[in-house]
């Protein structure tokens, strides 16, 4: 957001008074900034029926206003804004205004509401109090100034959400799923990460870690899900459907390296407009997914049709191609260069017999079975030397070749091993055996080839550099084991050596980069994946390629890369509040859908079964909806004016002002303080705005329906001064602060409860209602005129204090009133099918606690203090700023009105004092 930062007076709140105090300075020809905490100006009045006693529509009245201040040009509105900090120097002011993140460029919404249509989510209405609901994605109200939607995000993301190295929106999917839209779901994947295929079958799901049910009776399935709709989706398109590119840019880009990490950049840099080409100096596309990675595990069916995700956009793969010198690119014409070359190279232990035939690296033992020739291990005896999660694939690869036993030697303890405990878990119940605080000495051999193999027993001693506590030998521990195949699977190291003269290595030999941008020591070359951060995993390889590209295309651009950020999360949902809020009754995983051990360990097909329909759906609705905004970007998809931003963050802005008028107007009280009327326990018990909303002429309903079953209602009651004139608060049980005793009377209650009972007489004119009061304040021009019209119209008045509210043996959902008839003495009883409480008008004193250097003083009732409040009646007690509207106690609209024109007045004369 761009702001000049220099006004004459900033004036908080954009309420009616706001907006005339904004407005006449504005017509002075004073540059005013208007700061509104809502999405919309025109606070409370707009969400009114009628004015009292006038009986004028409130919308005709403040919707021009609206209008006048959103366009004047002298007038700066900043929504979704609260003012943090105002400090004053010199008589001026600074201040620090935190700009919400609305997540939609204004100045491309059309308000055309399709985001808000397309929304899945629903959220209770504030402006509608509660009544109705609107969408996450929404536009505030018909009539909001300026009409631009929202999206409610609430400030966090779903803990699966923030969890994902790849910046893949799993709350989204699931819900997709949940719906039945299986193709959005995809689509949404697509948005982040090509390569859903191979993540349903092979991803360790950090994101399935980190769901709220796991703290219960156990995870959503997320991966099972994915695995699901990528699955549906590749069967309904073998062949992927056309994407929409941007315009071609003229821009080449070499990526050498064709796994997780070099695929995704190539995806988005193609996305771009961006000419890409990948060299890949295997035979087959996909690195590790291709090379490494059991056919058990992941097919290469599934991983060549997570390829055309990428091809299908022009990028060009040419494979056999091994790159070992940068510049040449440079020459041939690329403007950017990816290096993504992985780890393929497997760490040696350096250790007796090691060159012995039937001793090979895991990597070298896995290539070949997946693009060699596989291996005949029928009665063989396997070591495989090493606990992660390579080691665990070697071993269980071994077994499916045939091999008569399969053992697995490991250093260190058992819950030291890196690799994922699942795959153990499925390892040992296919036969492999393993061997825990035990490490070869030597390979031992016979004619030229290993037959034995020497090992030591080991004991933990003190954590190393990695945490993890050093292996030390036992003395005399040593002992003789019979091997045909000795797999070492101790490290993978990355394959970037060809590079040395050219980029700077780190000790490990992995690339140097900037850890913000991917960029290396010359500019035009960019870095990522295990080349840079060593042996990780799909997902966190594939999540560097594609920030790498977003850095890349500014690069392309010409535009300074370090200006940018990349990630767009919130933080995550507080797991515990999200249980405490859903209370969620407990529901079963759906059960595993592994092939049985035995069974599986003969072929290499899939290890387990891919979820149906049904099962995928009732994972899904295992989903607790952890965060507001569920991120599956339907509104993104729906927006015809490419409006959605979910990357915005909020704001931070410093301005400078001569003045501050504060209109930050008033709370109402909150009902359920008085527990014995029963509001938010009796649906038909409400308070009075929101029966000013069931009978405005925007209400949420085609006619006034009490909310418990949507019954027109016929006999109505009103109990005045709830919250108001009122000494007994604190004695309420769990009465917070907002609930402390009350004693003015907020002078507006009578009068909009009168009004109120006047338009029900029209909308309903067989109802019956009743207000019950203490007293009726009838004070204003024309008030008392109104009261006795109201009577007239054969409104009942009944002059009692009201007890209790009660349903009493009423299953219709119609309300007992106890109250004390005053003019007799008695207690009565009458049944009502709706109650309205007609709340009083509390303090907005939060303002005051902003100014840093200076005290704004509060009245004995917490109202903003008028020092001078007969002859400079907006003046308070910080020179310079004035205090316009209810901010400074209860008023009615055309009091506020006059009180904004006073304050405004007030501060053009400070103004001019300052100036000259």
């Amino acid at each position: 957001m761009t702001t000049n930062n220099k006004y004459d007076a900033l004036v908080i709140g954009g309420g009616i008074a706001g907006q005339e105090a904004a407005l006449n300075l504005a017509d002075m020809d004073y540059k005013v900034l208007l700061v509104e905490k809502e999405l919309s100006i025109g606070g409370k009045m707009i969400q009114l029926s009628k004015v009292f006693p006038t009986l004028d529509c409130a919308a005709c009245i403040t919707t021009p206003k609206m209008s006048e201040t959103a366009r004047h040009g002298n007038i700066k509105v900043m929504l979704n804004s609260t003012v943090k900090e105002i400090q004053k120097h010199n008589g001026a002011f600074t201040v620090k205004v935190n700009h919400g993140a609305r997540y939609v460029k204004p100045e491309a919404c059309t308000g055309c509401q399709q985001c808000e249509f397309a929304c899945p989510e629903v959220r209770p209405d504030d402006y509608n109090t509660h009544l109705a609901g609107r969408k996450v994605a929404y536009i505030p109200f018909s009539l909001a100034n300026p009409r631009i939607a929202a999206i409610d995000r609430n400030g966090t993301s779903a803990p699966c959400i923030s969890a994902c190295p790849g910046g893949v929106k799993p709350y989204g999917y699931v819900s997709l799923v949940r719906n039945g839209q299986y193709e959005e779901a995809m689509n949404l994947h697509l948005e982040d990460i090509p390569l859903p295929g191979s993540l349903g079958r092979a991803c360790y799901a950090p994101c399935q870690g980190e769901c709220t049910r796991g703290n219960l009776e156990g995870a959503v399935d997320i991966r099972r899900i994915k695995r699901f709709f990528a699955e549906h989706y590749y069967n309904k398109f073998p062949e992927p459907p056309t994407r929409e590119i941007n315009a071609n840019t003229n821009k080449r880009v070499a990526i050498i390296g064709s796994g997780p990490a070099g695929l995704t950049a190539a995806y988005h840099l193609a996305l771009k407009g961006h000419k890409v080409k990948i060299f890949e100096a295997a035979p087959k596309a996909g690195g590790m997914l291709m090379l490494t990675l059991p056919e058990y595990r992941l097919p290469k069916t599934v991983v060549e049709r997570d390829i055309k995700n990428i091809t299908s956009l022009g990028v060009e793969i040419e494979c056999n191609k091994r790159v070992e010198n940068i510049t040449e690119l440079k020459q041939q014409g690329f403007d950017a260069v990816f290096v993504a070359v992985g780890t393929h190279q497997s760490s040696k232990m350096h250790i007796e017999g090691e060159n012995l035939e039937g001793v090979e690296g895991c990597l070298d033992f896995l290539r070949n079975v997946n693009i060699g020739e596989r291996y005949n291990l029928t009665g063989k005896r396997v070591i495989v030397v090493g606990g992660g999660n390579t080691a665990i694939d070697a071993s269980r690869t071994a077994l499916r070749l045939g091999a008569e036993q399969v053992t697995v030697v490991y250093r260190r303890s058992r819950e030291e091993m890196p690799c994922f405990a699942p795959e153990i878990k499925e390892a040992e119940e296919e036969g492999v055996k393993i061997d825990i605080l035990c490490n070869p000495i030597r390979f031992i051999g016979q004619n030229g080839k290993v037959s034995k193999v020497e090992l030591v027993r080991m004991k933990l001693g003190e954590p190393d550099a990695s945490g993890r506590r050093s292996p030390i030998p036992i003395e005399g521990s040593n002992y003789l084991v019979n091997a045909d195949l000795v797999i070492e699977a101790v490290g993978l190291q990355p394959s970037t050596q060809p590079f040395a003269n050219e980029l700077e290595l780190a000790k490990g030999g992995t690339i140097k980069v900037n850890g913000k941008t991917f960029q290396t020591n010359i500019p035009y070359i960019f870095a990522g994946g295990d080349s840079v951060s060593g042996a990780s995993t799909i997902i966190e390889a594939a999540g560097q390629g594609k920030k790498a590209a977003f850095y890349i295309d500014k690069y392309l651009n010409g535009l300074d890369i370090d200006t940018f950020e990349f990630d767009e999360k919130l933080p995550a949902a507080d797991k515990n509040e999200v249980i405490a809020k859903r209370h969620p009754a407990l529901k079963k995983p759906v059960n595993d859908t592994y092939r049985r051990p035995a069974e599986r360990v003969k072929d290499f097909n899939d290890v387990e079964h891919t979820l149906t329909e049904q099962q995928a759906k009732e994972s899904a609705e295992r989903c607790l909806d952890c965060s507001n905004c569920r991120e599956c970007h339907q509104c993104k998809t729906a927006c015809p004016a490419d409006a959605i931003d979910f990357g915005q963050k909020d704001e931070l802005i410093t301005v400078d002002a001569k003045t501050v008028i504060v209109s930050t107007g008033f709370k109402l009280f909150k009902p359920e303080h008085k527990p014995q009327y029963g509001y938010g326990i009796y649906p038909n018990v409400i308070d009075a705005m929101q029966m000013d909303r069931l009978i405005a002429p925007t209400r949420p309903f085609n006619n006034v329906l009490r909310p418990g079953d949507g019954k027109i209602p016929d006999k109505i009651a009103y109990i005045l001064c709830t919250g108001s004139r009122d000494s007994s608060l604190e004695n309420a049980m769990a009465c917070s602060g907002e609930c402390s005793n009350n004693p003015i009377c907020s002078q507006i209650c009578c009068m909009y409860s009168i009004k109120q009972a006047q338009l029900l007489m029209g909308a309903l004119p067989m109802a019956d209602i009743t207000i019950y009061y203490m007293d009726i304040r009838a004070f204003g021009k024309g008030y008392d005129e109104f009261f006795q019209e109201a009577k007239s119209m054969a409104v009942n008045f009944v002059k009692g204090r009201i007890a209790k509210i009660f349903p009493k043996d009423q299953p219709n959902g119609d309300l007992i009133l106890r109250y004390e008839d005053v003019t007799t003495g008695k207690l009565k009883e009458s049944k009502h099918d709706l109650v309205v409480l007609s709340v009083g008008v509390l303090p907005n004193s939060s303002i005051s606690r902003v100014f840093s250097n200076a005290t704004l003083e509060l009245d004995e009732q917490k109202f903003i203090k008028q020092i001078d409040e007969l002859v400079n009646p907006a003046q308070t007690s910080i020179p310079g700023v004035f205090v316009a509207g209810t901010a400074s106690g209860p008023k009615d609209i055309p009091d506020s009105i006059l009180s904004a024109g006073t304050a405004a007045a007030e501060a053009a004369s400070y103004i001019n004092m300052l100036t000259h």
